[in-house]
């Protein structure tokens, strides 16, 4: 991270960890060049910075980050010994020279030793949740004989919150393949029913996707060869409104 002043040519350096957010980076740049204000003699400060999200979470103000209340501390005592600091976003990579060469010295710092940040719990939620999430990716990936592997190759959170509760609970009983026309028969201690119409096990995908009987009324909602196309790419009506017409909705 790089900030310079132009008035008196002052440069602050340094590296944080890759680690590390870069809005928070920012946020400790934008505070130790504010500091610096406070030995200047001039009253009115401009501070140019291309890290939008920085100056919204000033602006906004964040509290739950102990920088951005460090700052907004640090600003007031300022603002009280009559110093003006105006707070400026200028995008980057446009050909401003201030910024190009910012831009320049902050490459310098990547020889520096790291310099050590201390970082809010909060600061680290989305990096954990990210983590978090390439292991289970990892975890699943490892699973390909699992049948739910073909539906759902790509871990992640449908948002199903649109439907109403039962249609829900239908969608959910497709896509994992289980519902009460397929499977009560082991409930049930019977032999697994057979489709009427191809005398051959009654699934869940052969429904979906395979029965001859259906083809008509399949194509006025979908055409997909799998059941990941299916889930992945076909709108939750068109799946439920299939399963109305050909009688089977309230079976599920």
């Amino acid at each position: 991270m790089f900030f310079l002043t132009a008035s008196n040519r002052l440069k602050f350096t340094f590296n944080v960890s890759s680690g590390s957010r870069k809005a928070l980076g920012n946020i400790t740049g934008i505070s130790t060049v504010s500091r610096n204000c406070t030995t200047c003699n001039s009253k009115k400060f401009a501070i140019f910075s291309d890290s939008l999200s920085s100056l919204l979470a000033i602006n906004n103000r964040h509290l739950e980050t102990g920088y951005v209340q460090k700052l907004i501390t640090d600003y007031s005592q300022l603002s009280n010994s009559g110093k003006i600091i105006i707070l400026i976003w200028i995008p980057s990579h446009i050909g401003i020279r201030g910024n190009d060469l910012a831009d320049e010295a902050a490459k310098s710092a990547l020889n520096l030793s790291m310099s050590a940040l201390k970082c809010s719990a909060t600061d680290l939620y989305t990096d954990v949740a990210n983590h978090c999430q390439r292991l289970w990716q990892a975890e699943w990936d490892g699973c390909v004989l699992n049948k739910l592997h073909s539906v759902k190759p790509l871990l992640g959170y449908s948002n199903l919150s649109s439907l109403s509760r039962q249609d829900a609970v239908v969608l959910r009983r497709l896509r994992i393949g289980h519902t009460r026309l397929t499977h009560s028969y082991l409930l049930n201690r019977q032999d697994q029913p057979e489709c009427s119409h191809c005398a051959c096990a009654l699934t869940v995908a052969h429904v979906l996707l395979e029965c001859n009987h259906y083809n008509v009324v399949r194509q006025r909602y979908f055409n997909v060869s799998s059941l990941h196309e299916l889930f992945d790419m076909v709108n939750a009506q068109n799946i439920l409104g299939f399963i109305r017409d050909i009688g089977l909705y309230r079976l599920l």
